[in-house]
């Protein structure tokens, strides 16, 4: 039988799965292209990738006695970070590679966190619960989210998904 974190660290590498159905099929896309939706600047998928990454190192690695990994471009793709201009962007395939390597880190570690860590206070500021364990479930909602995002911008490069 699996335990709670076991489960969690799975539907975390399940939902990422779905974000990396939805990247596979942008591939060859220009990452920086921007779109603009009734005058709204949409986010990139470069934007997104980064944001991505350094979620889930904050939320997921950070948050819960992982090994947080620093990276220059973090704070550009942070919470209410607007990013960067693409000319000071680091190369897609170093955020690429950033986002793959974190999320390994993190879905190793979050198997193996205890009942008592996952009951631990929340040490992020967020308004997303009292527990590590909100923290976690804030996190699989979060790139949920973002994926909703990825699909959109398929559409808007005029990938068709299913």
């Amino acid at each position: 039988m699996p335990t709670e974190a076991q489960v969690l660290s799975h539907v975390m590498d399940r939902t990422r799965e779905w974000t990396r159905f939805h990247l596979s099929a942008l591939k060859g896309q220009d990452p920086h292209r921007r779109f603009v939706c009734e005058g709204k600047d949409l986010n990139t998928m470069f934007w997104l990738v980064a944001h991505m990454a350094t979620s889930e190192n904050g939320l997921l690695l950070a948050s819960t006695g992982g090994s947080f990994e620093k990276f220059w471009w973090a704070k550009h793709f942070t919470l209410g970070a607007s990013g960067l201009p693409p000319e000071e962007c680091p190369p897609y395939e170093e955020v690429w590679e950033t986002f793959k390597n974190v999320h390994e880190k993190t879905i190793a570690h979050l198997a193996t966190l205890t009942e008592e860590q996952l009951n631990a206070p929340n040490p992020t500021k967020l308004a997303i619960g009292t527990t590590v364990r909100d923290v976690i479930t804030h996190a699989i909602r979060h790139e949920g989210g973002h994926i909703g995002h990825l699909s959109w911008l398929c559409k808007l490069y005029g990938i068709k998904l299913i």
